[in-house]
């Protein structure tokens, strides 16, 4: 059986903020956040929060399941304001421009959502913002509220209906794309290698309704502040994918995750106290973000996910799932 570990162990996390469009956007459809979150223990009142990426993607694809909404990630994307990129947000937003604005969203597009670099190139005389996937996972209903959320929040700071020259999706086209038409309103390729929104060089000059300078400059403070603190987590995301990795092997001790990150045990200490976890809590997070991925393969049986997770039997798996949702394994299987 292939070790699913790796998949599911990568870096990149989310914003609570990023979280709160889809939050709000669910909540308008009648679905209660007690029904969307399931027990998962997600402090909604820590505003520095960050989720893993592929814990955000499982609470978009639940909220589609729920809502029976194919085209979630869009209409959800639509409803996007400054508020659900954080500080961000409000840098684009009192910039003089669009082109300003976009500049920033590629500066500090991480504070967001960590995709990696985002490219801004020229392309046969047309503006091209690219990025690259994960090609393991798509996420198509998350890449979807990205795209959909860029393309509307350039409308809304611009006062002006922003039509695409076209966009590229990594992943196949579904069956019926009029909602991607009316969302987007441009050309639509699925199956290519990259993310593209490509755009009129016009939009570089388009000025925004409400610059403010003064107020850019803080925000930009602010959002250096963040990146600085952002990047001193990269070492906790690195030592989330070791600690993945290693879980099978049953050999998750601090001294052996810091030799495989090439930090002293006391600097890998030190990064965890900077960001308030113990390297205990941080393998538990680990354990628990995993499970939920694994009890959702139906390939895997309970045995299988406690061996994976690093368990010396199915009983302590069942008794720590327990502590962290207050329901059996079992029973949350049962229930999707």
């Amino acid at each position: 059986m292939p070790n699913p570990l790796t998949a599911h162990a990568t870096g990149h996390t989310a914003s609570l903020a990023y979280l709160r469009g889809l939050l709000d956007y669910v909540q308008t459809r009648g679905l209660t956040l007690e029904q969307l979150l399931e027990g998962r223990q997600i402090d909604l009142e820590d505003r520095d929060a960050r989720l893993a990426e592929s814990e955000c993607a499982a609470l978009f694809d639940r909220a589609a399941a729920l809502l029976n909404d194919d085209a979630l990630g869009l209409h959800a994307g639509e409803q996007i304001r400054p508020g659900h990129y954080g500080a961000l947000g409000y840098v684009a937003m009192n910039c003089a421009t669009l082109g300003e604005a976009l500049s920033g969203l590629r500066r500090y597009h991480a504070l967001v959502l960590d995709i990696g670099p985002m490219e801004q190139t020229m392309e046969n005389g047309q503006l091209c913002l690219s990025w690259n996937p994960d090609v393991e996972h798509p996420y198509r209903q998350m890449a979807e509220y990205n795209l959909a959320g860029l393309v509307t929040f350039s409308r809304w700071i611009s006062g002006r209906r922003n039509n695409p020259l076209r966009i590229d999706f990594t992943y196949a086209a579904p069956k019926d794309l009029t909602e991607h038409e009316r969302v987007l309103g441009c050309p639509l390729r699925f199956s290519q290698d990259r993310y593209r929104l490509l755009m009129s060089v016009d939009w570089l000059a388009q000025p925004l309704i409400q610059p403010d300078a003064s107020m850019r400059k803080m925000m930009e403070q602010l959002a250096e502040r963040q990146m600085q603190s952002l990047t001193r987590g990269d070492a906790i995301a690195d030592a989330r994918a070791a600690i993945a990795r290693q879980l099978g092997e049953g050999d998750v001790e601090l001294t052996t995750i810091a030799k495989q990150l090439n930090l002293s045990s006391r600097t890998l200490q030190r990064k965890l106290q900077d960001t308030n976890l113990s390297f205990t809590q941080l393998v538990d997070d680990v354990r628990r973000e995993l499970a939920e991925r694994y009890l959702a393969d139906a390939t895997l049986d309970l045995v299988d996910i406690a061996f994976l997770l690093g368990y010396s039997e199915q009983s302590a798996f069942t008794r720590a799932y327990k502590r962290w949702t207050g329901r059996a394994p079992a029973a949350t299987r049962g229930g999707k």
